[in-house]
């Protein structure tokens, strides 16, 4: 199946909802959406979205993350915006800020607040799972579990939570 066809339509599952009812940005001067030297990563098979729609506000680039499945390394895209988007054209990773998904030590999956969003975000340092909008929650669940049948997103998520380990040592 069209990888870029199922991310579109995870999508929709947060047009219309956010971490908390209220805009975010105005707690922290919409800080994730600067356009610095920051960016998100596009998960497996994402970037066919982007090639897709073409938009003229994000640069994917190449990051040092990889993760190896049958056989073969793969590189994880980073996707830099200009500080605005479309905000229907976003990545999957920005959707859920500051949340993301997570593969504890017995290959269940969780979600988390995301501990690179500690540094950005101030519902990050301060709110706790139940803190944020259950709708919200229950959406990213439902994305990720449809994104966890497939064995090389759950190639990337076993990597990809090793990769946040290393962020929550600074973060007790």
């Amino acid at each position: 199946m069209n990888t870029a066809y199922i991310y579109l339509q995870l999508y929709k599952l947060f047009d219309d909802i956010t971490p908390v009812p209220v805009d975010c940005g105005q707690l922290c001067d919409k800080a994730c959406c600067k356009g610095d030297d920051s960016g998100m990563f596009l998960f497996p098979g994402e970037k066919e979205v982007f090639n897709l729609l073409n938009p003229d506000w994000v640069r994917i680039e190449k990051t040092d993350f990889t993760y190896d499945y049958n056989g073969k390394t793969y590189t994880t895209p980073i996707a830099m915006c200009q500080g605005y988007c479309d905000r229907y054209q976003r990545p999957l990773a920005c959707r859920i800020f500051p949340l993301t998904p997570y593969l504890d030590k017995n290959g269940h999956m969780d979600i988390i607040v995301d501990p690179r969003a500690k540094g950005v975000c101030p519902m990050a340092k301060g709110f706790y799972l139940e803190d944020f909008d259950a709708v919200f929650i229950k959406n990213i669940k439902k994305a990720f579990s449809l994104l966890m049948k497939n064995k090389q997103f759950k190639a990337f998520m076993v990597e990809y939570s090793k990769y946040l380990d290393e962020f929550k040592r600074f973060y007790k």
